[in-house]
C-alpha cells in the first residue's frame, strides 16, 4: 500500500502473473482468452453437467396433427464442481490451452484489453455458474499462467499497476449539466461523512437478519465502492474514452436510462495522499488498519463467493481521510482482488464492485478544474467501445 514515491512499473513480471492467477476475476479474464465457452468445456469434459441456471430444450411431436411441445430437460450433475480431482481440472485445462487461441493476446492494444476486461467485468458473479469455474480454475490454475505471463508483458498491459496519475484525473457526473468549472471535489468530504453515518445506521438495522453460518442470504449490497464515490471518484482517460469508468465495468452507479454525463479534468495536488491499492495484500493491509464492519449490509453475495460466513469488512473512510486523501484501485490490484475472501481481524474483507483505475477522494485535494464535454446515451446498451465514443461531445478545445 505504498503511497510515497510509488515504483512506476509496480511489481516485476512474474509476480505480475501471480496476482493474475490468484484471483477469481483474475483467472476469469484470463479464461475469456483461452475459450469462450471455457464454462460449458469445463462442466461437460468433467461430468459435471449443465452450468447452473442453464438448461437443454427438447421439442417432443407427438405424430400428424399434434401440437410440437417444447420441454426444458436439466441433465443431471454426476457430482459437485468439489467432488472434481485437481488432476483432472489440470488436464481440461491445459489441452484447452493448448490449443493456444490466445496466441494473440500480447498484440492487442490499450484499448482492445480494456474493452474486453469491461465484457468480463460487467456480469462478474451473477453467473449460475460462476462460483463453480472459480474453483475449478483454482484447483487448475497453474495451467493458466502462459497465458497470465502473456498478459503481464503485454504492452497494452503495461500500465496497469501505474499510480495515480495526479495531472489528468477524469470526474464522470451523470445527469443534466450542471456542474461548474472550478467544482472538482467541492463538498466530498461532507458527503463522505453523511453517507458514513448513514451506512453505519444500516449496518446496524441489517445485523438482525443476518444468516446463520453456512447459510446463504443473497441480494445484499456487494460492492465495496462506498455511496459517496458516485460522483466523488475519478479514473484516467484510457482505451480511446474521455474517462475509463464509460466503458461499463460495473453496474455501480451507471444510469439504467438514456443518460447525460458531464466529463471534466482534475488535476490533484503533489501533497495529496494516496493509496495505492496493486494486489489483495494491499486491500487487506488498508481494511486491517481502518477497519469497518458491514457485515448487516455486505452479508449476501459475498458470502456465496468467498464460501465464508463472515463477518465482513470494508474501510472505515472517516478514519481512512485522517491518514489519506484517496485510495487508487489500479487495474492491476482490481483483476488481483475482486471477488477474493481475505482474512482481517476475525473476519473477512472483499473488493468487489469497482472501476479499475478508480480512485476514491476523500478530501477535496483538486488544484485545477475544467470541463472537457459531454456524453449521451444509454449506458446499459452500448456495446463495443465504438458506440461509447458515438456518445461524445466535447467541447471546443476540450
Amino acid at each position: 500500500m505504498d503511497e510515497t514515491n510509488p515504483e512506476p512499473t509496480g511489481p516485476d513480471l512474474a509476480r505480475r502473473a501471480d496476482l493474475l492467477l490468484g484471483a477469481p476475476l483474475g483467472r476469469d479474464f484470463l479464461s475469456a482468452f483461452v475459450d469462450d465457452w471455457l464454462e460449458d468445456t469445463l462442466f461437460a469434459a468433467l461430468g459435471l453437467g449443465d452450468v447452473p441456471g442453464t438448461a437443454a430444450f427438447v421439442v417432443e411431436d407427438d405424430g400428424p396433427g399434434s401440437t410440437p411441445r417444447t420441454r426444458t430437460v436439466h441433465r443431471r450433475k454426476h457430482r459437485e464442481w468439489r467432488d472434481v480431482p485437481a488432476a483432472e481440472a489440470r488436464a481440461v485445462l491445459r489441452e484447452t490451452v493448448a490449443r493456444r487461441e490466445w496466441s494473440g493476446l500480447g498484440e492487442m492494444t490499450e484499448a482492445e484489453l480494456m474493452e474486453r476486461l469491461s465484457e468480463v467485468s460487467n456480469l462478474f458473479g451473477f453467473g449460475g455458474g460462476d462460483t463453480a469455474r472459480w474453483g475449478l480454475t483454482g484447483l487448475a490454475a497453474e495451467e493458466l499462467r502462459p497465458v497470465a505471463e502473456a498478459l503481464a508483458a503485454s504492452p497494452g498491459a503495461g500500465w496497469w499497476w501505474d499510480p495515480v496519475d495526479r495531472t489528468d484525473q477524469r470526474q464522470l457526473v451523470w445527469g443534466e449539466p450542471a456542474r461548474r468549472e472550478g467544482s472538482g471535489l467541492a463538498g466530498v468530504e461532507k458527503a463522505m461523512r453523511r453517507d458514513m453515518a448513514r451506512e453505519r445506521v444500516a449496518h446496524k438495522k441489517g445485523r438482525r437478519g443476518r444468516p446463520r453460518p453456512g447459510e446463504r442470504n443473497l441480494g445484499a449490497t456487494w460492492w465495496s465502492a462506498p455511496d459517496f464515490a458516485e460522483n466523488t471518484w475519478t479514473t484516467g482517460a484510457r482505451g480511446g474514452l474521455p474517462a475509463l469508468e464509460l466503458g461499463h465495468f460495473i453496474d455501480t452507479f451507471t444510469p439504467f436510462e438514456e443518460s447525460t454525463a458531464t466529463v471534466g479534468s482534475l488535476r490533484i495536488g503533489e501533497h495529496a495522499r494516496v493509496a495505492e491499492i496493486r494486489g489483495p495484500r494491499d486491500w487487506r493491509e488498508l481494511v486491517t488498519r481502518f477497519p469497518r464492519d458491514v457485515s448487516g449490509t455486505h452479508d449476501g453475495e459475498w458470502r456465496d463467493w468467498g464460501d465464508v460466513d463472515g463477518p465482513w469488512y470494508l474501510p472505515d473512510w472517516e478514519a481512512l481521510a485522517e491518514h489519506y486523501d484517496g485510495v487508487h484501485v489500479t487495474v492491476g490490484g482490481y483483476l488481483s482482488s475482486c471477488g477474493l475472501a481475505q482474512p482481517v481481524h476475525d473476519g473477512y474483507t472483499m473488493l468487489a464492485g469497482w472501476v479499475p483505475d478508480a480512485t476514491v477522494w476523500v478530501r477535496d485535494v483538486a488544484t485545477g478544474d475544467r470541463l472537457l464535454g459531454l456524453w449521451r446515451g444509454d449506458p446499459q446498451d452500448c456495446g463495443e467501445w465504438e458506440e461509447r465514443l458515438a456518445g461524445w461531445d466535447p467541447y471546443p478545445g476540450g
